[in-house]
């Protein structure tokens, strides 16, 4: 099959992912919850595992893809993202879930940083910001799709979303070894790649170039308080919703319906704050990135303590709503943002390395919350993390006081 260019490319990738992805996770809770019967602490320590994984491989993953391919290193991934995931469907039981963690974080450290470090080899580093954030728009509108299909194959069996999302994403694999093209990238020097001294010289090469910039040492610091609170927001808003405001039943339709609601909504208006961003946002403004990440997390964080305080579902779900678009805004931003500042020879090693932050995060916050949430109620862990993501704000209120690339470079 003939290579396709690669921009067409990403966003048909972007699109497929997102429809797995969405196939599998939207009604996963509940799965993990209902079948398998996991309590928040449980629910936690799974995030933990997927997060230790992370940070055991991100970088050296990241390595790999700067030495060897990046196309070789975004195929991996989304085959073993797929595999972990119809693990965990086939078997319902803890430690296969705890097993499909793993797979499937060793799989996501093979995709983070070099599907975007790809990407930026072959269509430009200037054109990479709105590719991005047309990317996440695509992965989005599939979600929308998965959302809904999820929703149908819950209805007949909890584990089938997993299974038919897993197989899904590894048959994407095997399209990007038919299709996917890579030639923008120079792999390291046959006799270099495999060298232990290479690959610690190009993670040392990454972390100089963190520490030459601060912005990217600020973006690391906004990555770790994302991080720690973020495994509140993933995994027990669904406890949640079903032990403490309780849901009420959707006439005939399956209780778990109401998560493909909550996703719809959710993902269709993600779509619609990201176009507006896209069409208003100057990425090469450092002052304008700020003022709208302020602004984001503003929202963002005054809704995470709203729905902490929800006594009833109309009021839940509103905060929800408003949530979950701005999470899906962030990302894209901060990495479009991050991205103008790490050079090509070592991009997925960088990005990696904030993969890993990510992953540090994760791994203390979780288990912290977590039993936070057992000690004393789920209503405290998300307020408590409200809390840990608020510095976000200070640090966005310094970078627009600086507000130039001469400043934040130093």
């Amino acid at each position: 099959m003939t290579r396709l260019p690669a921009y067409p490319l990403y966003l048909a990738t972007a699109f497929i992912s997102g429809l797995a992805i969405a196939t599998a996770f939207t009604t996963n809770l509940v799965y993990q919850v209902e079948i398998v019967g996991l309590d928040a602490l449980q629910l936690i320590l799974v995030g933990t595992v997927l997060e230790a994984t992370v940070f055991i491989f991100e970088v050296p993953t990241g390595i790999i893809a700067d030495l060897y391919s990046r196309r070789l290193s975004v195929i991996i991934g989304f085959a073993l993202i797929g595999a972990g995931l119809a693990v965990e469907g086939l078997v319902p039981l803890f430690v296969a879930v705890l097993l499909g963690q793993i797979i499937w974080g060793l799989g996501h450290t093979f995709t983070s940083g070099a599907h975007t470090a790809w990407l930026a080899d072959e269509i430009g580093e200037d054109d990479l910001p709105g590719a991005l954030i047309r990317g996440s728009q695509f992965r989005q509108a599939g979600g929308l799709i998965g959302i809904a299909l999820s929703v149908l194959l819950a209805g007949i069996s909890r584990n089938l979303p997993l299974v038919v999302g897993g197989s899904s994403l590894a048959a994407l694999a095997l399209l990007l070894v038919l299709t996917m093209p890579e030639r923008g990238f120079r792999p390291s020097p046959t006799g270099e790649r495999g060298t232990f001294s290479s690959m610690w010289n190009n993670a040392r090469d990454g972390i100089r170039v963190i520490r030459r910039q601060s912005i990217l040492i600020l973006i690391l610091a906004v990555t770790v308080l994302y991080a720690i609170a973020s495994e509140v927001l993933d995994r027990l808003t669904t406890p949640f919703l079903l032990d403490t405001i309780t849901l009420p039943s959707l006439g005939p339709l399956d209780p778990v319906a109401w998560f493909g609601l909550m996703a719809f909504v959710s993902i269709g208006l993600s779509v619609i704050v990201l176009e507006v961003i896209r069409r208003r946002l100057d990425t090469t403004d450092d002052r304008a990135i700020a003022t709208t990440l302020l602004a984001v997390n503003i929202i963002l964080i005054a809704a995470v303590a709203a729905f902490a305080a929800a006594t009833n579902l109309a009021f839940a779900l509103a905060m929800l709503w408003l949530r979950n678009p701005m999470r899906r805004a962030n990302d894209p931003i901060l990495e479009a943002w991050q991205n103008r500042f790490i050079p090509s020879r070592v991009r997925a090693t960088v990005l990696s390395i904030n993969g890993q932050s990510d992953a540090i995060g994760q791994i203390v916050g979780g288990p912290l919350l977590g039993a936070l949430a057992i000690a004393s109620s789920l209503r405290v862990s998300f307020f408590a993390a409200a809390l840990v993501m608020a510095p976000v704000l200070l640090i966005y209120l310094w970078i627009r006081r600086r507000a130039t690339l001469p400043d934040l470079a130093l």
